[in-house]
């Protein structure tokens, strides 16, 4: 019989660390929880904040649209051409422009313009909805949340504006509104506009109105704060509940890994009761089972083992005391001895 030797399994040096499965449960879960949060948070966020902006566009719309509609645009191009700035053609229609304005308190600024042929990339303002100076400012609902701009800073008729957008300049030709919020020392504004069209339908002008939207940046905070506070307390729930959760189901493993290791350095007088559900059986019931079973059966075989071995030890041991008695019985010493005895045997035989 010739002994074989097994290569041993090689030791890793790098430094092992060790993580339950709970932890690793349970910072799984949280994770997968986090990202779900924030998934839902961004999306209710651009929900609301489009809703929001939905709506202050078609009120700026509506608001662009009434006021296009009540002016002359005939009277409109004569008063850029030959009229003069509080003459009663810009008068009339600069009070018209504060009518719609009262309809709608949002409406901080309201004006019309007019776009040259030759200017493709600039405008020029025409009337204006802010009160000359020295007029009596009249009293209006101020459900804005923007500083009201000041009615006597209005513009000369003809001037140039000096902020123009693709929004400002399609204006002349179609209904538009910016596509995004414009923040200023007076708040922060959307801008729609509406064509102005003459008797013949042509479009000649168009209305620009500013809307304060800072309602939309307070309900985007508003939602924000109290998103992020039900997310968070949710969020804690959530990983409270999990962390149960975890601990119920890793706790038979844990208990099996404790029996392990005691069984690993050789004590397998070890009790399984607590490790089996007395009705509802799973996948950790039936590895305890199986484990159970395993140690019986190892525990049954080093026992033979051992028997085995010691049985072993006295044969070789016998077989050792026999060699050691038939070299002696061999040796000269002892045949030589053996001759003696021999001959003083048969010498007392004689004498007797």
């Amino acid at each position: 019989m010739t002994a074989t030797s097994q290569p041993l399994p090689a030791q890793s040096d790098a430094k092992v660390t060790f993580v339950s499965l709970r932890t690793k449960l349970i910072l799984a879960l949280a994770l997968l929880f986090v990202v779900a949060f924030a998934a839902i948070f961004i999306w209710l966020d651009n929900f609301v904040t489009g809703m929001a902006m939905t709506t202050v566009r078609n009120e700026i719309l509506a608001t662009a649209k009434t006021a296009a509609a009540g002016i002359d645009g005939d009277a409109h191009t004569a008063l850029f051409e030959s009229g003069q700035i509080d003459d009663p053609t810009y008068t009339e229609m600069s009070a018209f422009l504060r009518s719609v304005k009262k309809t709608n308190p949002r409406a901080s600024g309201m004006y019309t313009y007019i776009q040259l042929p030759g200017e493709t990339d600039r405008v020029r303002l025409v009337v204006s909805a802010a009160l000359p100076p020295g007029a009596e400012a009249e009293a209006t609902e101020n459900l804005s949340e923007c500083i009201q701009i000041p009615s006597s800073s209005r513009p000369a008729l003809g001037e140039e504006y000096t902020w123009i957008s693709p929004a400002m300049l399609a204006g002349t030709k179609t209904e538009s509104v910016e596509t995004e919020l414009l923040p200023d020392d007076w708040g922060t504004w959307l801008s729609g506009y509406a064509p102005i069209y003459n008797s013949k339908g042509e479009p000649v002008g168009a209305v620009g109105v500013d809307m304060c939207a800072q309602n939309v940046i307070l309900l985007q905070q508003s939602i924000r704060k109290s998103v992020m506070i039900a997310l968070a307390i949710s969020l804690v729930i959530l990983i409270a509940v999990v962390w149960l959760l975890a601990n119920g189901v890793t706790r038979p493993v844990l208990a099996l890994t404790k029996v392990a290791d005691r069984i690993g350095v050789g004590d397998y007088d070890q009790d399984f009761t607590n490790l089996h559900k007395e009705r509802f059986h799973d996948e950790v019931d039936k590895l305890a089972s199986v484990f159970e079973l395993m140690v019986s059966k190892v525990y049954t075989r080093e026992k033979d083992l051992r028997a085995r071995v010691q049985q072993l030890e006295i044969m070789i041991d016998q077989g050792k005391r026999e060699r050691e008695v038939q070299q002696i019985v061999e040796s000269d010493f002892f045949q030589d001895l053996r001759g003696k005895v021999k001959d003083m045997r048969e010498r007392f035989q004689k004498e007797e």
